[in-house]
């Protein structure tokens, strides 16, 4: 199964599904070598790669009570809509909570997992597979996360970075690229969702003057959401020739900014409960 991977639409809060199905595949001991993370969904994806069942609930969900994981306090306080340092620093590091990163049992499990960033100087995804320490991870983690507006642009060997979303959102042509003939892609959207120039919030005057100086990111985000859509239109492609497997949630939408707990948990549990349904046609698709 070598040539076997998992590709991890991205989606904020919404990959809380994400991570349903992630837990699912642990229960049920489904060993996928290959993970292909974006944006939220290396959230989910790197907890898969640890072995840490329920490590969401622990580090996202339960924490929301809290009121420091994320809104318009966190805003005006630090300039970032979620708490991006709890988050990627504190939490996996044990020092807010009680759910550190097993970055160990990461390190040793004989998983690949990539993630990306996007370069915002000339637009392009920048994908990372190798962590030297828990340190390198987080940063790396941090920047894949970091979206536009929500979130301060971060430097990663001096180069200008931001969330691989932006450039590449669902890298089917990465999965490609890397030579594997059988892709598990879980998405976050339902299989009616398109994106639209008109209403995307980064498709604005504002956008374009706060990032004038990082062309390549508006250069990539005037192009999303065709790219976006081709790539989807290429997943299905690959769905009818028996090429790919696609889990996404059906007829339930949820923001990608959601900081109901109970919302959030239903959510999970939707993942969980999808992959389940799916999972002997998933197998018939892994052993074809």
């Amino acid at each position: 199964m070598n040539k076997t991977g998992i590709i991890l639409e991205g989606g904020a809060m919404r990959c809380i599904f994400t991570a349903g199905v992630m837990d699912f595949f642990l229960d049920k001991k489904l060993d996928i070598p290959n993970i292909l993370a974006i944006s939220g969904g290396a959230y989910a994806g790197m907890n898969y790669v640890s072995g840490q069942k329920g490590r969401i609930i622990d580090s996202v969900v339960k924490p929301m009570s809290s009121k420091q994981m994320m809104g318009l306090k966190n805003f005006f306080l630090h300039g970032e809509f979620f708490n991006m340092d709890l988050i990627f620093n504190k939490i996996p590091r044990g020092e807010w909570g009680d759910c550190p990163f097993d970055f160990e049992a990461f390190k040793n499990s004989g998983k690949r997992f990539i993630t990306s960033t996007i370069n915002c100087k000339t637009g392009e995804a920048v994908y990372f597979d190798e962590f030297k320490d828990l340190d390198e991870f987080c940063h790396i983690i941090k920047v894949a996360n970091s979206l536009p507006l929500l979130s301060h642009i971060d430097y990663i060997d001096g180069v200008p970075m931001m969330d691989g979303g932006m450039a590449d959102a669902i890298p089917i042509d990465r999965a490609l690229y890397e030579g594997w003939d059988k892709i598990i892609v879980v998405l976050t959207r339902d299989a009616t969702y398109r994106k639209k120039n008109k209403g995307d919030i980064y498709n604005s005057r504002f956008v374009k003057f706060a990032y004038r100086k990082q062309k390549g990111l508006l250069q990539s985000i005037a192009s999303r959401p065709m790219f976006y859509n081709s790539s989807i239109e290429k997943v299905i492609e690959l769905e009818r020739e028996g090429r790919a497997f696609v889990i996404r949630p059906e007829g339930i939408q949820l923001s990608n900014g959601e900081s109901d707990k109970d919302t959030l948990l239903h959510y999970y549990n939707v993942g969980y409960e999808i992959a389940e349904k799916r999972y002997d046609d998933l197998l018939k698709f892994l052993n074809s």
